[in-house]
Formats: C-alpha cells, structure tokens, sequence
C-alpha cells in the first residue's frame, strides 16, 4: 500500500485506478549507467510504455507524473480513467489539470518537478477552511543587492495555526514549530512566528512553483517533531580530516560506538533501549516486550525470533559503522533549516535548539563557534563555521524547536555556501565539538545558478517521458561520488585537489539533472586509475597492493573503472593510510560478531513463553479479566488476516520474484543484503518496509486492542490474551505454512498488545525499562 499524496487523498474510493510502475531489469535492480552496455531497445520499451500506456486487467493505465524522490528510484504513477464520486469522468489530463497550471513552463524536467509535487508523499493533512486560516504571500527576505534569497523556500505560520497542526496530528509526534509542507502550487518550510496574529500562514514567492487553485488543505510531508542524531559519512569525515581534525578524534568516536553496539546484548534494559532508539517495532511498543523481560527476569534470547531481530539489528549498525563510517557524534545533531524572521542574528550567526532527551542527546550547545554542513558534501568548503547565540528569554526564536534558525544578514547566505543548500526542507548538521574548534575552513564554492532546457513550447506527455528515459540512463550521481572518494584519498592534498573540486562541481550538476535535464558529459569526468583504497573492497579476502605503485598508472584512463555494479572490472585494492582506511581496519566484523552478539542460548526452550503468559494471566487475574472461548475464536481469524498481510509483503519487497524476503525483515522494516551493506534499491525498499510494517502491526494491535472503532470495547484486553494464547500455541495455515515456513511474529505483535493494555489498566505494572 503507498503512503497517502494529494491525488490518492482526493480520490478516496478510487484507488485501485491508479499504480505505481518501478522501470527495472528482471532482478528488481536498476539499469545503471555502463559504457560496456547499450540499453537503447529496452529504453525504448520504457519510453513506449509511458507514451502508450500499459494494459492491466483490461484497463488502460496512462502516464501520470512522478515525484522527485520516485525519479531517482526509476518508478512513475500511472492511472486509468474512471468516473469519481460526484459522476465525473477523470482521466491523467483532467488529474494534471486539476493540480495546477503549467503551460508556462516550458522546460520538460522543470514541468515534470512541478507536477510531482503533487505525488510528494503527504503523511497528514490540516484542512485550512475547518480552522479559518488565513493564507498570504510575503516577500522574500535578500540581500542588500537582491541577488541572493535568504528566505529561499521558507515561510511563516502562526501560533494558532501550530495548535491547530498539533491537533490534527497523532500525539506521538510531539509539538513541532517546524513543518516541511505542500500547499497548493507551493513547497518549503513552514515555521512558527508567534508575532503573527490569528490564524495566518505566509507562503513566500521562492515557494511558489505553479499557479493553482487546490488551496483548501495544508499538505505536510514532514515535521520537526523531534531532532535527528548527528551521524558522520565518509564525505565529511574527508572534508573534516582535510581540514586538519586530528584523527584520534574519529578513532575515539568510532571505539565508543563500537563498545556501545558490543554491549547491546549483555543485558535486556540496554537491548530495550537500542530498539527504541532505531525504531524497531515503534508502532507496537516492541521495546515494551524487552523491558517486560528485563522485570521479570526472563531471558529473551531463548525465543529465537526475539534474539534474531536484535541481532539482525545490531549486524545492520555494524556493518554501517564499518563499510559506510556512520558514526555518530555526541556535541552534533541534524536539524532542519529555517530562517531568522526578527532580524535578531546577525551576519554569520545562528541558533542551535533542539529537545534535550536525558540519556539520548547531548544539551544543546551555548554560545560559541560550531560547525554546519549538509549532504552530500563533495567540496572542501561545504563544512563552514559559525557562531551560535542564544536569544534572550522570552524572544519570539526562543518558541522554536528542533532546528536551526539561520541570519537573514549578510552578503550571502549561509545554506546556500553548505552544497548548495536552502531552507525548503533541507536538512542541517551541526557540530559543536570544541576538538574541532580551530579546524581550517575554505571558501565555499560558489556555481552558476542552473539553467533548465527550453523546448519553447507547452510540454507534453512525450516530453516528459523523454526526460524521464533520458534521467535512467545518464543519472551517474553516485559514479561521481565514488570517483571523488577515489581520488580524495590518492591526491596528497585531499578533496582540496583540483580534480576533486571538479568532480564536486560536476556533481552539483549532477543533483541539479533532476530540474534542469542537463546531464553530466562523461568526458568531462577527471580519470581515474584502476586502484582503489580498501575501505571500498568488497570483503576482507580482498588481496591489498602497494599504494607506491598507484603513481604508474596516474595518466592511465579507465572511463567505468569505478562503477560500483560492473563486478567484472579489474579494480586493484591498496592499503589507504588516510582516516577512512584506519577506520575501516579498526573494525573486525567478524569477529565482533561472534564475539559479542551472537548468542549461544537454545531458542527451542518453551519455557520463554510459558513464563511470558504466565506472568501476563496473573495480571489479568488481578484485574479480574480472562479470556473466553469466542476470544480464541476471534483470535485465529485476527492471525490469519495478520499472516496474508505480512506474507504478501514479504513477496511484494523482495528482489527476487519467487524468492521473497524473510518475516525477520519485514518486522525490522530492513532488508539484509547477505554479502554485506544494502545497496541503493535496498535502503529505498527498506524505508517502504519499515513503513509498511508499521502500517500492518498498528491495523492489527488496534483489532486486537479493539481500537479500531470509535469507541473503544474494554474487551481488548480478553482479546489481547486470546491472541497471544493462539500465537504461543497455534500455528499458521497449512499452505502459508508450506510455501513461508511457520510464522512467529504474531505472537510478538499480540504480546505487545496486552502489554499495552495491562500498562492501561495497571499502572502498577512495569511501564518501562528506563525509568531506573
């Protein structure tokens, strides 16, 4: 099921009319670009298919639009006409004409970006009319020349308006000050100015990107309900080491996380925690489960599907820490972007806020210098400094949360010096580590503003389609990546080396393709010998060359060399002396791995969920409530429904056609790719996955729970327990069983729920493990 977006929430009842088409090879994997390969009849294919539509099931299903995320996977919306529910025929031109106007723009990519706003994923929606808000248009805030946009993708909304988000928003979600929104023909940030009055949102000229007359919801697509972790890439850590941070530095972060991940599993509260804290099984309370192990001294580890999933989990932040540098930095955090709209910052200055959360981040930082970047960073003066002020008590900055609020001062702004970035959603990291305290910055560069192809006339289907096909085979964002990681770690002076500012420009370019339609020519590329540093070898049997003979091949040029999916070129590995080599060998996966997570406990042992209902039948007594014989009846049918869902996705996420992924993955919401880091596909599905279980488990807790009508029945306990009684000891039908093996997640989910419903009505019981 796809997360909700304008035109599905328009639609209601009409769902089925439209699909989501993924362009592939047969493996489920994309078409990369590759010098060695001509694609031209399958492209072609592709092309017709989106020209001529694609027949399903007797239907004639049209191309739609795609949003920008959904260009970069290589997937498209298609629809097929039907008559809505006030008798009105709609077809893919009545849907797009319905969005917006776009007859002014007459650049294909340009046209096809603006009408994807419309399939952005929107989560929640605020209708504007039912609170009376008010929406106006302001200008944008400058420079004193006008020739750079402070305010670029930003605007205001008021205090009123916020508690009214708040209102229409789950709980879970905290307060936020900060939305990332589409409203209409306009995108950005919305954030909180309580000098407004009433209810009032002000959109800006710089988010205005179409004309439209669908007004009536505020659309979010994100919020700023909690802050993110600061975690370190091998860009930056480049960058940062370039920059003169002394490497002892990353070694020490990069030993504590790895202390941390080595400790997970010596006790049940630690293991709780981590789980909250990736959002495993969040939707349930899955951490609720762990801790209730940890009260009543059971060992989790002899239930094998509860051992794998922290496992599993533990393997996952391992394999980042060591193949992607994903280390986290205690004084750093990730914030959106929002501006300053009192004037109160001055040039260079900024304000840091965030939820302090005892236990997880560090307090936000004081007055002083801290570091501010965003990925990705390719160029040396993408990590700036700045100074960070805290506004007197009781100034209208201070009402923000969880983001960093930028000066509306100066001759340039300073996200627009960070990789180009702005304030329309884009997210910050902020380092305020006084080790990095005299690192040297370099002038940020500064590129052309883009220009975008001009065809001098109204866009049509094929235009767009033509873009789209033209995107799928000269998309070579991550080539340039990989090729200035390459050439960062051989060029003495790092991404300071020309070549690596070249390939940071060409990579600028190349994020900007999406808008544009102006590919990176290949033979504007820097080349590239076939060496490469370790930290990029595929495995530890690798065979090492000396880097001495790296210099043999410097005027040597291999075009493809360096595309990560062509597993038949001659790369040569060498021993990197750099940060990213040393942090790469200080990790033995292997051997942590069998040292410190796997576990040698019998998970056959019964006696795990005998105490778990055991213990949970007591409470039950204790409040007077059991189970009864319909209970269990209700309960078989409540796993079958469960079980057809959970198997459908384990068929509908896998790479594979006939081999689907396992029901371990789709619990965790991550797919495990077996010989090691997932792959760019992967991590995409993995999000869906992670979204799709959530879905899945919060419809059948709220059953279970018998939450999912408007008043609540007070036998959702009773049904709870029947549930849980039916998991421990029923088993999956006999053709699921055949075909999936047996399924074991239902009793995880139902335990959660009558956990959650004894945690209601006893609060005596044990809420939670972090309250020690």
């Amino acid at each position: 099921m796809e997360p909700q977006n304008r035109i599905l929430r328009k639609f209601p009842n009409h769902h089925e009319y439209f699909i989501r088409v993924q362009f592939c090879d047969e493996n489920g994997e994309d078409l990369l670009f590759n010098a060695k390969v001509d694609y031209k009849d399958i492209y072609e294919r592709f092309k017709g298919i989106m020209t001529k539509g694609i027949q399903i099931a007797g239907r004639t299903y049209n191309f739609l639009g795609f949003s920008h995320s959904s260009l970069r996977s290589h997937a498209v919306w298609f629809c097929s006409p039907f008559r809505d529910d006030n008798g009105h025929k709609q077809t893919h031109c009545s849907i797009i004409d319905a969005i917006g106007k776009f007859s002014h723009i007459t650049s294909p990519a340009r046209c096809a970006a603006r009408i994807g706003q419309a399939f952005s994923e929107t989560p929640f929606m605020v209708p504007l009319e039912k609170h009376g808000v008010l929406v106006s248009t302001i200008s944008d805030l400058t420079s004193p020349d006008g020739s750079r946009v402070f305010s670029d993708g930003v605007g205001a909304i008021s205090r009123e308006v916020v508690a009214s988000v708040w209102a229409d928003i789950p709980l879970t979600r905290g307060n936020p000050t900060c939305f990332q929104i589409r409203l209409g023909g306009a995108k950005g940030m919305l954030a909180a100015d309580t000098r407004l009055p009433a209810a009032v949102i002000q959109i800006r000229p710089s988010m205005i990107k179409f004309d439209s007359e669908d007004m009536q919801n505020l659309e979010i697509c994100n919020m700023a309900s909690r802050p993110y972790p600061m975690v370190l890439n091998r860009q930056v850590i480049k960058i940062l080491e370039d920059m003169g941070a002394p490497q002892d530095w990353f070694l020490q972060m990069q030993n504590e996380e790895l202390a941390r991940l080595q400790s997970i599993t010596a006790s049940t509260d630690k293991t709780a925690r981590f789980l909250k804290e990736k959002s495993i099984g969040e939707c349930i309370g899955l951490y609720r489960l762990y801790c209730q192990c940890y009260w009543t001294r059971l060992n989790y580890k002899k239930d094998g599907f509860l051992r794998a999933i922290v496992e599993a989990v533990v393997l996952r932040e391992l394999r980042l820490l060591k193949h992607k540098a994903r280390i986290p930095v205690k004084k750093g955090m990730t914030l959106y972007g929002v501006i300053d709209e009192t004037g109160f910052l001055q040039e260079g200055e900024v304000y840091v806020t965030f939820d302090h959360m005892e236990g997880q981040y560090a307090a936000a930082p004081g007055p002083g210098p801290v570091l501010v970047t965003r990925s990705p960073a390719l160029h040396c003066g993408d990590i700036q400094r700045a100074q960070n002020v805290v506004p007197p008590e009781d100034h209208p900055l201070g009402y923000h949360r969880n983001c960093i609020v930028f000066s509306q001062k100066g001759s340039r702004d300073l996200p627009s010096t960070l990789s180009g970035g702005d304030l329309d959603g884009d997210l910050y990291h902020v380092i305020w580590d006084p080790v990095l305290q005299n690192v040297e910055t370099v002038p940020p560069a500064d590129y052309p503003r883009p220009t975008s192809i001009d065809i001098g006339r109204v866009v049509k289907v094929d235009d767009m389609a033509e873009f789209f096909v033209e995107f799928m085979q000269s998309d070579i964002l991550g080539l340039i990546a990989i090729r200035h990681m390459i050439m960062a770690d051989q060029a003495e002076s790092g991404t300071r080396d020309t070549s690596c500012r070249v390939l940071a420009g060409l990579h600028s370019k190349a994020v900007d393709f999406s808008k544009t339609g102006i590919p990176v020519n290949m033979v504007d590329m820097p080349r590239v010998n076939r060496y490469r540093p370790d930290f990029l070898a595929p495995g530890p049997q690798t065979r090492l060359y000396n880097k001495s003979k790296i210099g043999l091949e410097q005027h040597v040029s291999h075009a493809n060399y360096d595309d990560d999916d062509d597993a038949e070129e001659p790369y040569r590995y060498y021993k990197s002396e750099k940060i990213l080599g040393k942090l790469y060998r200080a990790i033995d996966e292997q051997n942590i791995w069998r040292k410190y997570v796997l576990s040698e406990t019998d998970t056959n042992d019964e006696s795990f969920w005998n105490s778990v209902i055991e213990d949970c039948l007591k409470r039950c007594r204790s409040l007077s409530r059991t189970p009864k014989e319909e209970h269990l009846d209700e309960a078989k049918r409540i796993r079958a429904v469960y079980e057809d869902a959970i198997v459908s996705t384990m068929d509908t996420y896998s790479d594979h056609p006939t081999k689907p992924i396992s029901e371990l993955e789709v619990v965790i919401g991550s797919i495990i790719n077996r010989r090691g880091v997932q792959t760019r596909r992967q991590r995409d599905r993995s999000n869906k996955l992670h979204e799709e279980f959530n879905r899945i488990a919060t419809w059948v807790s709220n059953i279970m729970r018998r939450q999912e009508v408007q008043d609540p029945d007070p036998n959702g306990l009773e049904l709870s327990m029947a549930c849980l009684y039916h998991g421990i000891h029923g088993s999956s039908s006999g053709h699921r069983k055949e075909v999936y093996g047996e399924l074991t997640s239902f009793r995880v989910v139902a335990a959660c729920a009558l956990l959650a419903e004894l945690d209601q009505r006893d609060k005596s019981g044990p809420m939670n493990c972090f309250t020690m």
